[in-house]
């Protein structure tokens, strides 16, 4: 007699089976293989209860590499030469050859992403991003922003880490290749939107601050700070945020009092002078902040609370739309995300002003004070572990 095996084990074995696709075109397995993802992220965003706890991050990667082979370069061409190159990320010399062909044609409908993309695997090969920035220096001087502007952001973000002298040259030539393209049309090149100039020289001026050079943050802040007059339609949103941050930073940081403290150690204002605290803006709906609540545990737990303190910050309002407006219901799904992703850290419920003055407008966003109360980061990066400039960062303000 044949023992047959459970429905739920069936069920489950197909539902993380490494890669079950008929895709016939690289788009189609992309798709198929980051659908696990996709799926995930949106049953947190709609506070649902996902498949697994932890983003199905290392599914994602596995159904890649498996399908990777299922196509050779020359079975495909066009935009789908774009997909192969992302199909087979984790087979460098394979995608670094599709990714040079795409852009040796004449479909290139995605050629920022496409040539972002031979920046990384230029990287990957040689083991540096210096061998890549010829290619992001084209980008910065003839593409759309918009598509790879947050990514350009993680590649002077890495450098910072193992070469800060390198980092702040590639952010200064970043600031003046789309300041330039903002003040000046060339035939056709994309204009820059004000907004992206704001973001780079947001950017400049921290990484000045982080070199001890004063007087050169403060002059680029002075122009940063005249662009709102000149464009006002176009640095209304994103671009006011992020000068609302470089006009924060090395100042006090506003103060955070607390309308409701669920867990941490402090009194009613959460900012005290004498430590490092890592603050963290957040809403239960957020599946980016969903899936940081691990590593901003581990930085509390590597650290402890006498050198530096982790508190996660939301507001009753913006958590509404996700658990309905009782305050009960809210504070019991607060304590247990944060029980289940981050037990050591605590939760403060703020008042709406108070998000406000720290121009949150998005989440996440994380905030960083020295131990004289003022404010040393504020943005969007999220990395804490020790190699990232954030986590470095954190490191030298709990020495000094």
């Amino acid at each position: 007699m044949k023992c047959l095996r459970p429905l739920w084990l069936l069920l489950l074995f197909a539902q993380f089976s490494p890669a079950q696709s008929t895709s016939t075109k690289p788009s189609e397995a992309y798709d198929y293989a980051r659908r696990p993802l996709t799926e995930w992220e949106a049953a947190i965003y709609e506070h649902k209860q996902p498949v697994t706890l932890l983003a199905p991050e290392n599914l994602v990667w596995q159904r890649l590499r498996t399908l990777c082979p299922s196509f050779t370069v020359d079975s495909v061409n066009g935009a789908e030469l774009f997909w192969l190159a992302k199909l087979c990320e984790q087979d460098a010399p394979k995608a670094l050859l599709v990714v040079q062909r795409y852009l040796a044609g004449s479909e290139l409908t995605h050629a920022p992403d496409a040539r972002f993309i031979m920046a990384m695997l230029q990287m990957r090969t040689t083991g540096n991003w210096e061998a890549s920035w010829e290619t992001i220096r084209t980008i910065l001087r003839e593409d759309p922003i918009q598509p790879v502007a947050g990514q350009i952001d993680s590649v002077i973000d890495q450098e910072a880490g193992a070469n800060p002298k390198k980092a702040l040259e590639w952010s200064k030539e970043r600031y003046s290749l789309l300041l330039d393209r903002s003040e000046n049309e060339k035939p056709g090149i994309t204009p820059v939107a004000p907004s992206y100039v704001l973001g780079a020289g947001s950017d400049l001026v921290h990484r000045y601050y982080m070199a001890g050079e004063t007087g050169s943050a403060v002059k680029v802040l002075d122009e940063l700070n005249s662009f709102p007059g000149s464009h006002p339609d176009e640095t209304a949103d994103w671009g006011a945020r992020v000068l609302h941050w470089a006009n924060l930073e090395m100042h006090p940081a506003p103060a955070i009092p607390a309308v409701k403290k669920l867990r941490g150690n402090f009194s009613s204002d959460l900012i005290r002078p004498g430590r490092v605290e890592l603050i963290s803006f957040f809403f239960l709906g957020c599946s980016p902040c969903m899936r940081e609540l691990p590593h901003l545990d581990a930085l509390q737990k590597r650290y402890g609370e006498k050198k530096l303190l982790v508190t996660d910050v939301t507001s009753y309002k913006v958590n509404l739309y996700t658990t309905g407006s009782d305050h009960s219901i809210i504070d019991a799904a607060l304590e247990k995300a944060l029980l289940e992703g981050a037990p050591s850290i605590g939760i403060v419920i703020t008042s709406d002003e108070t998000l406000a003055s720290y121009g949150v407008k998005a989440f996440p966003e994380v905030a960083v004070v020295d131990k004289l109360g003022r404010l040393r980061y504020i943005g969007i990066d999220a990395n804490v572990e020790e190699d990232d400039p954030l986590g470095h960062l954190i490191r030298e303000l709990i020495n000094e």
